[in-house]
């Protein structure tokens, strides 16, 4: 053994002379799986972040040496003494942190004893530099929380503590499990968060909080976490940690509970008997599990209905007496995760649809052609939607179906309703038999927007937290052959956080009617979309390869006719080099149409991402082309004899260009803020786009691209300039590319109708019907002004010629070789 291992771990293990293991193997197993507190320097912010369960794996050999693997991004080598007698581990070594510094570390663990493994069984430690404090590689003591799984003996259930779960008010009816398959079904169902709710009378950590804690700072968020489970004797060991909202749970000791639990075959009921962790203020050699006073039962409610569509109910309560230190009132917990419940039997029971017949009698539908409406089974009957009041944007929800009929819909890794024997097909009501009436239940959130303020008369939307969702239940009818899905819904009035009471639920509150426009896409659609995306490929890919030609022809054009170079516009050519520069440092997606639904499919094209490659090389030819072309042109300036005036005549051309296209952008931003203000703005509960100021600009940007040639124009009138210094296949070549995405994005909009929407809301975007006529028509009028001046002169624009004073014509005068 090293000396330096016998140096720093003489403290910890007495020394003594190393007998030869009667262990093969650690009498614990060789993986042991807990968790850590510290470590924030090893892993860095972002992965902190991401890491949140703060989970350590810990690797331990009988042979000199031991492999020590964290998610701290920690790997380490050690080697050391176990003390079979006192439990104590101490090793030393070294290994690789975060950003692959070198570290040398000791570890300390303590009551790693050779016994039976029950609920109390903990190992503590820590793991420590031994480097100098003013050193890199130093870092703070981490601390360490194992809990070794192997030969675990339960022993919490029983005779007394089963007497303990008594029932207490309306008893819900529940599911069972089977036993053979007791832990595959289980676990998948209890881990996740769960709301936390008191009684009305508790308003602070005052006989309330499990956990204790300070003065009004309640929990209301509860973890499981499975450690352990045995399917034989259907028993459970699990953590339950408790928290304040964060989505992802980081491990705490003064504010989780080791629990131990069993199934109750006649209850159809999870117990659970949790303990605290004590000796914190100690030191982590005193740490241990105790205190198992708190009781916990978990039940999957059989039916559900619109007053509550829980996947999982439960209690939490202490066995102590009132006025005992750690007393708390009995609380409720309700999981309402989306994730389907993995046991068949749950039913749904309906009792507002009497109200609905009445409320939305059924009307016959037009008989239309090719109009198609979801299957009622389909994972299209899903939708996110934009929420407005009085065409004003304030909010936005989505709608997920909970029933079709009375059966729970269930849903697989593919979003898709499962076909498979497992699962069981809805029945038929006495409304779906050959009317194509079903019964359906939902369940529906609604985030109301930041900055959105909305008065009394909008009280469905009021939270008294403004980043808290509403939420409502609602069920009705949907008839599959008009389209129509009417419902009635209800939200509960009381806080989340409290029991519900007979009161909570409200089905008259009044408020201001809600316009609700759905984002959805049918499969069909998206995948017609995806071919619409390769066929934007394809054109943009020809586009910008004729770019590369048109330009290349016009530099050959300026080969033969150098004298017409300085007569080119800088502005023109500026324009069109930032314009190629521009896809070179935006996101590929900024190439297409503004269609925002399109560029969401074009995430998970690999055909896109593969050919974005070649797109950004031939995207490089064309800027490199169009900046040789610039670079020309301002060359051929500076030797021009006559470069004063052509300067003069570029700066007119800014001063009229420049409050232009100022005011552009002005009408552009105005048109963004009033958006804004209204609150255009949409949002998805998959996806969150905002049509902000950054797309607004570059919609305008390309309305100036489009309009390329105006600055052209502005030159030969100024200069009143005669001669081909623009070739015919450049303005009229480049001109084309530029209409191209416009005759295209009519094309589709005259052709595939159902899609047309897509654009109804994009004020700011100039591809629209309107804008998709006018701008090729104004690109095409501009290239026909640039081949009249260049032919007869650049005044040929007026009615009437006009030369004003110091205005000359400039032509290509034939030059006279000598003999």
């Amino acid at each position: 053994m090293a000396q330096n291992t016998v140096d720093h771990c003489a403290s910890v293990v007495p020394n003594s002379t190393p007998n030869e293991s009667k262990f093969k193997d650690f009498p614990h197993g060789q993986f042991q799986v807990g968790y850590y507190l510290g470590g924030d320097k090893l892993v860095g912010a972002d992965t902190f972040k991401k890491l949140r369960q703060k989970q350590v794996t810990l690797r331990i050999n009988m042979k000199p040496i031991s492999l020590v693997y964290t998610k701290l991004e920690l790997l380490c080598y050690l080697d050391g003494f176990w003390s079979e007698s006192s439990g104590k581990l101490c090793m030393v070594g070294s290994g690789t942190g975060y950003s692959m510094q070198r570290l040398v570390v000791v570890l300390k663990l303590y009551n790693v004893v050779n016994s039976s493994n029950t609920v109390s069984t903990l190992f503590t430690g820590s793991l420590e530099s031994l480097s100098p404090e003013h050193e890199v590689s130093y870092f703070e003591p981490i601390s360490l929380f194992i809990f070794p799984r192997m030969g675990y003996e339960y022993g919490l259930d029983t005779k007394e503590a089963k007497n303990e779960y008594s029932d207490e008010g309306e008893v819900v009816p529940s599911l069972s499990i089977n036993p053979v398959s007791f832990c595959s079904n289980i676990f998948p169902m209890i881990n996740g968060k769960y709301d936390l709710q008191y009684q009305s009378e508790c308003n602070s950590a005052k006989n309330c909080s499990p956990i204790g804690g300070e003065a009004n700072q309640l929990p209301y968020i509860v973890f499981l976490k499975e450690l352990v489970c045995l399917d034989i004797k259907q028993r459970v060991r699990v953590l339950i940690g408790f928290g304040n909202g964060d989505a992802r749970w980081s491990f705490n000791p003064n504010a989780t509970l080791v629990g131990e639990g069993w199934w109750d075959e006649q209850k159809n009921q999870l117990c659970i008997v949790g303990c605290r962790f004590l000796g914190m203020e100690e030191s982590m050699a005193s740490v241990h599990v105790g205190d198992c006073s708190t009781r916990m039962c978990l039940r999957f409610p059989k039916i559900w209905s619109i007053k509550d569509a829980s996947r999982i109910v439960g209690q939490i309560w202490s066995n102590k007496t009132v006025g005992d230190s750690g007393y708390f009132r009995r609380m409720v917990l309700r999981k309402f995760e989306d994730k389907r419940v993995e046991i068949s039997g749950t039913k749904y029971e309906y009792s507002q649809l009497d109200k609905i017949r009445k409320m939305c009698p059924r009307q016959e539908s037009l008989k239309s052609e090719g109009i198609r409406y979801p299957d009622v089974y389909s994972s299209e009957m899903r939708f996110d939607m934009s929420v407005r009041i009085s065409k004003r944007r304030v909010a936005w929800g989505y709608s997920v179906p909970l029933a079709v009929n009375d059966q729970i819909q269930q849903l697989n890794l593919d979003d898709t309703f499962p076909s498979n024997s497992s699962y069981t097909l809805p029945s038929i009501s006495p409304n779906s038999s050959s009317t194509d009436l079903y019964n359906v239940s939902y369940k529906i959130s609604i985030n109301l927007l930041p900055n959105v303020k909305l008065g009394e008369e909008n009280s469905m939307l009021n939270t008294n937290v403004t980043d808290e969702p509403v939420n409502v239940l609602a069920e009705g009818i949907y008839d599959a052959k008009a389209g129509t899905l009417c419902m009635i819904g209800c939200r509960n009035l009381g806080s989340k956080n409290q029991i519900p009471s007979s009161n909570s639920l409200d089905y008259p509150l009044y408020f201001k009617q809600l316009d609700v426009i759905s984002t959805a896409f049918y499969t069909a659609e998206a995948s017609q979309i995806l071919k619409k995306v390769d066929m934007e490929v394809i054109m943009i890919l020809v586009c910008t390869t004729l770019a590369c030609v048109f330009v290349g022809l016009q530099l050959y054009h300026l080969k033969t006719n150098p004298d017409m170079l300085p007569f080119i516009s800088f502005f023109m050519l500026l324009i069109l080099t930032l314009g190629n520069m521009v896809p070179l440092v935006l996101n590929f997606e900024a190439l297409f149409a503004q269609s925002h639904d399109k560029k969401n499919i074009l995430l998970g094209n690999e055909w896109l991402e593969v050919n974005e490659i070649a797109l950004r090389l031939i995207v490089m030819v064309a800027f490199l082309l169009q900046l040789r072309l610039l670079q020309l042109t301002r060359s051929a300036r500076k030797s021009d004899t006559k470069q004063k005036d052509l300067w003069m005549a570029e700066k007119k051309v800014l001063y009229v260009i420049f409050p232009l296209y100022a005011a552009g952008f002005l009408i552009a931003l105005l048109v963004h803020k009033n958006n804004t203000l209204h609150g255009d703005v949409v949002y998805s509960s998959s996806l969150s786009l905002q049509h902000s100021f950054w797309e607004d600009l570059k919609s305008y940007s390309g309305l100036v691209l489009d309009g390329f040639l105006l600055p052209q124009i502005l030159l030969n009138l100024f200069m009143n300039s005669k001669g081909n210094a623009l070739s015919c296949s450049f303005y009229f070549g480049i001109s084309f590319i530029r209409l191209i995405p416009h005759a295209y994005d009519l094309f589709e909009a005259l052709v595939y109708v159902d899609v047309s929407s897509l654009y109804e809301d994009e004020i700011a975007d100039y591809y629209s019907t309107a804008w998709d006529i006018i701008i090729p028509l104004v690109s095409l009028l501009l290239a026909v002004i640039i081949h009249l001046q260049q032919r007869f002169g650049g005044c040929i624009i007026f009615p009437w010629r006009i030369k004003a004073k110091g205005m000359e014509e400039y032509e290509k005068v034939p030059v006279v070789s000598e003999p």
